[in-house]
């Protein structure tokens, strides 16, 4: 069944991707309009909020407003906390609508989403995981100082070429393949401040400094990987139940120790955005459903193929058609 919106012709086939975006890089004063549009959504996202303690109005409000720039350690929770909350909340509502996933994929933040809808991580646990990560994100960490910066206009391989030829060498990394024209480098804040000055003059379509003091998603993080490991003590995991791909080489997580470990090290472990939607497209998905708000992992995929069938379902209008449209 195929319906426009936006002049976007809405057909829903099987097999079908759920993706779960990171946190958004703009300000985003996210759900307000969606939860108000959508009463059973509301629902949802009040019930998952109960059940980690945080249903009073001041947590619940950090939870409904994700600052670019976070000023203070409750922001930086809030806003972790209600990305993932969203996500599951979004994604429970579909399924009421009979949609569900074939395969998940989470980009970042978004990873601890796809581990829960898969089966392989309660949402309770997930929550918890989340918000310590959250807090341990908004420390000062001495022994591995860090920025992050993103990057259009150059190949990923290119981008590796310039990190590996940095002095000192081992200071930046190619952390997060985006598309295969724009990409994230992560490490010394020195590095990545020389690295942006050889980009201008080969004059990069774009570069975006991402905010946070880590070089994260590179092996710059090793001097706190026991620490990462932590986040996840006392939580438990099970064999994903739909099919789950790992976010740096988009193959399937299908065991426990699988999914324990991609837990522990997601922090330090490079994202491929593209050899997810590689392997994806091998498999034959036919319909890609961005699970956020934004559309942040949408235009990366169209930039991945202009005519690739993904939907954001963070457009109320979009959200709207895609609850009652009938799946093939």
């Amino acid at each position: 069944m195929a319906e426009e919106t936006d002049g976007i012709a809405v057909r829903l086939r099987r097999p079908m991707a759920f993706l779960y975006p990171p946190q958004p890089l703009e300000d985003c004063p996210m759900p307000a309009d969606l939860l108000a549009r959508f009463p059973r959504l509301a629902d949802l996202h009040s019930a998952v909020l109960a059940g980690l303690g945080w249903d009073t109005p001041i947590r619940r409000e950090t939870t409904l407003r994700w600052p670019r720039e976070p000023q203070s350690v409750q922001q930086v929770r809030g806003a972790h906390v209600g990305v993932a909350a969203f996500s599951w909340a979004m994604t429970q509502m579909l399924a009421e609508a009979g949609l569900s996933p074939d395969v998940l994929f989470g980009h970042s933040l978004g990873l601890h989403s796809a581990l829960t809808v898969s089966g392989a991580t309660p949402i309770t646990d997930t929550l918890e995981v989340v918000d310590r990560t959250a807090q341990f994100l908004a420390q000062t960490h001495d022994e591995a100082p860090g920025a992050m910066l993103a990057v259009t206009g150059f190949t990923p391989n290119e981008i590796s070429e310039f990190c590996e030829q940095m002095d000192p060498p081992g200071t930046v990394f190619l952390a997060i393949i985006n598309s295969r024209r724009q990409v994230v480098v992560s490490g010394q804040p020195d590095s990545i401040a020389r690295l942006a000055e050889q980009l201008r003059a080969k004059r990069a379509w774009g570069l975006t400094p991402i905010p946070g003091r880590l070089p994260l998603h590179t092996p710059l993080m090793a001097p706190l990987a026991d620490r990462c490991a932590e986040l996840i003590e006392g939580t438990h995991c099970h064999v994903p139940h739909i099919r789950l791909l790992h976010p740096t080489t988009g193959g399937t997580v299908g065991t426990v120790s699988n999914v324990e470990m991609l837990w522990r090290r997601h922090l330090l472990g490079m994202i491929d955005f593209v050899s997810a939607l590689d392997e994806m497209e091998r498999s034959g998905v036919a319909t890609y459903i961005e699970i956020g708000v934004g559309e942040t992992l949408t235009r990366l995929g169209r930039w991945y193929r202009r005519d690739l069938p993904i939907f954001g379902a963070g457009n109320p209008e979009l959200l709207e058609r895609i609850l009652h449209a009938r799946v093939e």
